[in-house]
């Protein structure tokens, strides 16, 4: 019997979209046939023999124009492939695949990681979106939305709830275990170099982590801690990761006066080892669909703060699992910081809290297992149909 061809669809990747995918392209491979259709490759080389690459010149952004010759590329790549089922990753990604999988009549399944409720976006591209959505919705077999907020966000585009699934993202919990805290010299521990300012501060030490743009708030979490530090004098604040706003964040801490208690790390390849470095999680997101960070920081015990928006009141339980402020409000978020950095006793019990809550819940395991479930059922869907089309004699 031979094996099925599966086709990965992506628009360019970074976070949590990136973590979700790799745990994907590991998984599947020993199952099926894995082919990638994406803007850039950024995998590790043991890959490379698992999966089958395509190039896609595919950009952020609505297009229709210039995804035209974008189309033309997807329908050459489907036509070598011939996939059993086509797998598309993000709203982006779904404006060129789904038209190809209609084209060709085969299986699309759409994952939604984000909402497309940004606010720093424009409104005229959040409404052509929202139309292309529902234009090519006859295109797709299903949606995974990673949370129930963004299954509720498609089910308001007018897509028929029975189509839409929910599969919450998940972690490998093993990977970000609960160690001792990194004290000031423990080189062991902080083996990255982008880490050592953090292992030398010998304060409370409140961390961020993400794509540095607009969506993701880190400008929020600049504002508040510069109230915060204030109050809680050995309090040191950190951020991981590169993006576009990087520039204009650290103009923003300058202008803040929080030069030299605001440090940039940069990319940091140790993530387990920065989340165990910290007392400490902020996620000040504007828009969220179910944050890896914060599956990741609770999974080590760290004590949690979020903005209460898109899938995150379904990570955190507020007081119990970490604490949730409205967003966009930084009085509120400095207020949930101070509280917990003047509390050890409150961070320790909600750390606890999380770490068994996403072990039990939120696993990568789960997620692979029930996307597995999909593709046998789509796949099962479509030979009952195509039995069902034979002529009979």
């Amino acid at each position: 019997m031979r094996r099925k061809k599966i086709l990965y669809v992506t628009r360019p990747l970074a976070g949590g979209m990136l973590t979700h995918l790799r745990s994907l392209l590991n998984y599947f491979p020993d199952r099926w046939d894995v082919f990638l259709a994406a803007p850039t490759f950024p995998f590790p080389p043991e890959f490379r023999g698992n999966v089958h690459y395509f190039p896609l010149s595919l950009e952020d952004g609505f297009a229709p124009r210039r995804d035209l010759p974008i189309l033309m590329r997807m329908l050459h790549i489907c036509r070598e492939v011939l996939p059993d089922l086509m797998h598309i990753h993000g709203y982006r990604a779904a404006m060129v695949g789904l038209p190809a999988a209609r084209l060709l009549h085969c299986p699309a399944l759409v994952t939604v990681h984000n909402s497309l409720a940004y606010p720093a976006e424009s409104f005229i591209a959040e409404r052509l979106f929202r139309w292309a959505v529902k234009f090519l919705d006859p295109a797709a077999t299903y949606y995974i939305a990673v949370s129930g907020a963004l299954r509720n966000e498609l089910a308001g585009f007018g897509i028929p709830p029975s189509k839409i699934l929910q599969i919450y993202n998940g972690i490998d919990p093993c990977l970000f275990a609960v160690k001792p805290r990194c004290t000031p010299g423990e080189s062991e521990i902080c083996k990255d170099k982008a880490l050592t300012s953090l292992c030398k501060w010998r304060g409370i030490k409140v961390g961020t982590a993400g794509r540095l743009v607009s969506q993701k708030g880190f400008d929020l979490f600049i504002r508040a801690a510069a109230r915060v530090a204030k109050n809680v004098p050995g309090a040191g604040f950190f951020i991981a990761g590169e993006g576009p706003a990087r520039e204009q964040l650290e103009r923003l801490s300058l202008f803040m006066g929080m030069e030299k208690r605001i440090f940039f790390l940069g990319e940091v390849k140790a993530m387990p080892d920065f989340y165990s470095s910290l007392d400490i999680f902020v996620l000040a997101s504007r828009s969220e669909g179910l944050s890896i960070s914060l599956l990741e920081a609770g999974a080590a015990g760290v004590a949690r703060i979020a903005s209460a928006t898109g899938g995150i009141p379904e990570i955190i339980s507020h007081m119990k699992t970490g604490l949730l402020f409205p967003p966009e409000d930084v009085g509120a978020l400095a207020r949930n910081m101070e509280w917990l950095a003047l509390r050890p006793l409150e961070r320790v019990k909600m750390g606890k809290a999380a770490s068994a809550e996403i072990t039990e819940n939120f696993t990568e395991k789960s997620m692979l297992q029930a996307t597995e479930k999909v593709y046998e059922s789509i796949i099962l869907q479509r030979y009952n149909e195509v039995r069902n089309e034979q002529p009979v004699y």
